[in-house]
């Protein structure tokens, strides 16, 4: 999956903080089936590793070092499973975040803005407790992941003087109007 996600406009003001939130969802379903004469106590586990990149170098070489940068996890619990039967447990959802706050501010900053893109890889793992050989696993996960960047900033302030000059240009103009107005009607 990929996603494109804003850059901050250095024209507005000085940008002082980036926070960039990473997010996961998985859906896991487990199908299990009891081969042997006897029951059997057993715990299904799924774990769905997201890995991130980006386009903007900086933001890349952070995640690289994030692996995984999420981890979602699913279990069971413990499932009775009679002899010669097959139970099917799920969707068991999981969600993770990862908040980035310490990112250095000038990787997402340019005049005009811009975007970047953001991409995620997943896998998936399955795990089985007890049963032995008896028990057979099938499991189907999906997953699908996201991000929201947030920048603080102190917006550049228009100065008092270039202010002042516009509204005295402005009531110029509007004497100079009304003048034009008085010679006409006279």
């Amino acid at each position: 999956q990929n996603g494109l996600l804003a850059l901050f406009d250095a024209n507005i003001g000085i940008l002082q903080s980036v926070r960039l939130t990473l997010v996961g969802t998985g859906s896991s379903t487990f199908t299990l089936t009891n081969t042997a004469g006897i029951s059997q106590d057993v715990t299904a586990t799924s774990r769905i590793p997201m890995y991130f990149s980006s386009s903007l170098p900086g933001i890349s070489a952070t995640l690289d070092a994030l692996l995984p940068a999420l981890l979602l996890e699913a279990s069971t619990g413990p499932v009775v499973l009679a002899p010669g039967t097959t139970s099917t447990l799920g969707p068991i959802v999981s969600n993770e975040s990862l908040v980035l706050d310490t990112l250095a501010p000038s990787l997402f900053s340019q005049p005009g803005g811009g975007s970047f893109y953001l991409y995620c890889e997943n896998s998936d793992e399955k795990g089985l407790n007890g049963g032995k050989t008896a028990v057979s696993v099938n499991l189907v996960t999906q997953a699908g992941c996201g991000a929201t960047v947030v920048y603080d900033y102190t917006p550049y302030l228009v100065s008092e003087p270039a202010s002042a000059a516009l509204i005295g240009l402005g009531v110029m103009g509007l004497l100079a109007s009304l003048r034009r107005t008085r010679r006409i009607a006279a």
